[in-house]
């Protein structure tokens, strides 16, 4: 299986992800949907807010040029975050990689997290 088929089949596949990327802990994009224009700088700013989230919480998170608001981390290893009312964020770091994922209007962000979170359980089962 390739990286772009677990972003379009077990991420945007389910209905509860609107866009995602696989990266690397360098920042390099991996896997990413069409159209999500996630850049490597954010990718590193995302590393880097594993080891002081200072800057997420007084600054926000930046995906596509959009400010998240930050709303927690959870074990050391899932950042979640808000835009608007309708847009959620989930970057869970796994061995190798995160998963960068998006939902929308209509897609419950409780049901779009646990998607996320267990394609990274099955990646760090898998020794990514």
């Amino acid at each position: 299986m390739s990286w772009q088929s677990y972003v379009d089949d077990n991420l945007v596949g389910t209905g509860l992800i609107l866009k995602a990327a696989m990266t690397g802990h360098d920042g390099s994009i991996w896997a990413i949907t069409p159209g999500f224009n996630l850049t490597e700088a954010e990718v590193r700013a995302l590393v880097a807010g594993y080891t002081s989230q200072a800057d997420f919480q007084s600054k926000g998170i930046f995906i596509e040029g959009v400010k998240y608001q930050y709303l927690q981390i959870i074990d050391d290893r899932s950042i979640y975050g808000k835009f608007g009312s309708d847009n959620s964020l989930f970057v869970v770091k796994t061995g190798q990689c995160l998963l960068v994922a998006v939902s929308g209007k209509g897609m419950a962000p409780g049901s779009s997290a646990n998607v996320v979170e267990k394609l990274a359980d099955y990646l760090i089962e898998s020794g990514y």
